[in-house]
């Protein structure tokens, strides 16, 4: 499978620059304009050059200027939370290829941290674990399906009697079969992803000033992006803080419902831009 990003940052130009001709395109901003911005979210992480290299993508395939938003600002907006009140919010955006937690309070960022990986960590661990154990090969989207179906963030309280049936291609005899996933080895894939992210948690919490970490005794902690959606995973972070934890509607369209959000007002969300390619319509 091709994609242009990998562990939350560019990894291919090509690729990128065919995406977003392609949204370009289906947008019809090409024929109907001859300048139009862009804005693009990014991985806060991201160093200056692979900011820059997403902002040259972005230009040579059409755009006259574009803008990188932190990935974390715009799904917090996404999910509905006030980032410019004075009361702290920690927004933990688990994706596919990263993991950030961070804690917002008056537009800013009081404390941040992140794992330069996500829960494609796990999919890649059911597939080698189907193809060690049981000699079966099998594609990323029935990994997701496995791990959506047996997976959990708390094996303690997950049966390990369930079997799931999946269709896979047999390495012995060179032919697509049926076959059985057992729990456990399941559970075991997630562990310890699920252990590492709860500890992220932890660890910028402990690094907030005490005011703002006592905050979230009652806003708690909300989880956004695609992986947020783990079974369990809300109650394992919610226990490990001591804190109230949920999960933000549709979290995987937080991002995207923040940009919007952003491209209405951007001069509300300035701490949220990371760099831009040129001043104009946006600022």
């Amino acid at each position: 499978m091709c994609a242009p990003l990998k562990d939350g940052v560019l990894e291919n130009n090509f690729y990128a620059d065919r995406m977003l001709r392609w949204l370009y395109r289906q947008m019809d901003v090409l024929s109907r304009s001859k300048r139009f911005g862009a804005m693009l979210t990014c991985a806060p992480f991201a160093r200056p050059v692979q900011q820059e290299a997403l902002l040259t993508v972005a230009a040579d395939a059409g755009a006259s200027e574009a803008v990188l938003v932190r990935s974390d600002a715009a799904a917090a907006v996404g999910a509905g939370l006030d980032l410019h009140s004075p009361e702290a919010k920690l927004v933990v955006d688990v994706g596919a290829g990263k993991v950030t937690a961070t804690l917002f309070t008056l537009g800013r960022v009081a404390a941040f941290g992140h794992l330069p990986y996500g829960m494609d960590r796990i999919d890649a661990r059911i597939q080698r674990i189907v193809r060690t154990e049981g000699g079966y090969r099998i594609g990323l989207g029935s990994a997701r399906e496995i791990k959506h179906t047996l997976g959990t963030a708390l094996p303690e309280a997950a049966p390990s009697d369930i079997i799931m049936h999946m269709t896979g291609f047999s390495l012995e005899r060179r032919r697509p079969e049926a076959f059985d996933v057992e729990t456990l080895p399941v559970l075991h894939a997630c562990e310890e992803v699920v252990r590492e992210i709860a500890g992220l948690c932890a660890h910028v919490v402990s690094e907030a000033p005490e005011e703002l970490s006592a905050d979230l005794n009652d806003s708690g902690a909300v989880l956004v992006g695609g992986g947020a959606e783990l079974a369990g995973l809300d109650k394992r972070i919610g226990d490990t803080l001591g804190i109230p934890c949920r999960i933000a509607d549709a979290p995987s369209k937080c991002a995207a419902r923040g940009l919007y959000d952003i491209m209405q007002s951007p001069e509300k969300y300035d701490a949220a831009i990371l760099c831009h390619s040129r001043k104009g319509a946006w600022r």
